[in-house]
């Protein structure tokens, strides 16, 4: 399994380059393609401490049309080969002392964030800051209150 994964990093991580020169993606695009797919997986990754070769390997796993459990393992590997600090992420997240799905959560935000200028960067926020995120939007405060409480979020 060890070798598994071995060879799979050093597959990915030489086509990396390529895959990242084909991309039309830049550097900025990438980083948050593969923040949003980390956003929602099992893996807590610190996105902006990846290297553009680890992103274009990443964002080549996680745009193969392996298996998910097989974009997973890649996922895995390449993070693991490049000695890339992650740890476990939760499922749930506590809003107001319940246990809510972290999905659920991150989809709510997203889908209100659609169309301001916090749009697309929600991947950004720890749980805590998406737990904070959620009560600001779900508030009775005022949109201008919202907006600074979110702003202070993404500052």
């Amino acid at each position: 399994m060890k070798r598994f994964l071995m060879t799979t990093a050093i597959v990915l991580s030489t086509t990396a380059g390529a895959a990242y020169a084909q991309s039309d993606m830049n550097a900025e695009q990438l980083r948050a393609a593969v923040g949003q797919y980390l956003a929602t997986s099992t893996f807590e990754v610190d996105v902006n401490s990846l290297t553009d070769t680890q992103l274009a390997a990443l964002h080549g796993a996680i745009t193969s049309t392996d298996s998910e459990g097989e974009r997973d393992r890649e996922v895995y590997a390449v993070l693991n080969d490049a000695n890339v600090e992650m740890k476990e992420r939760p499922d749930f997240i506590m809003v107001e002392e319940v246990e809510t799905p972290r999905d659920q959560i991150y989809i709510s935000v997203q889908n209100a964030l659609e169309g301001t200028e916090f749009e697309g960067k929600v991947w950004s926020l720890s749980d805590a800051q998406l737990s904070a995120a959620y009560g600001f939007i779900n508030s009775t405060d005022s949109e201008t209150e919202k907006d600074q409480k979110l702003r202070s979020l993404f500052n």
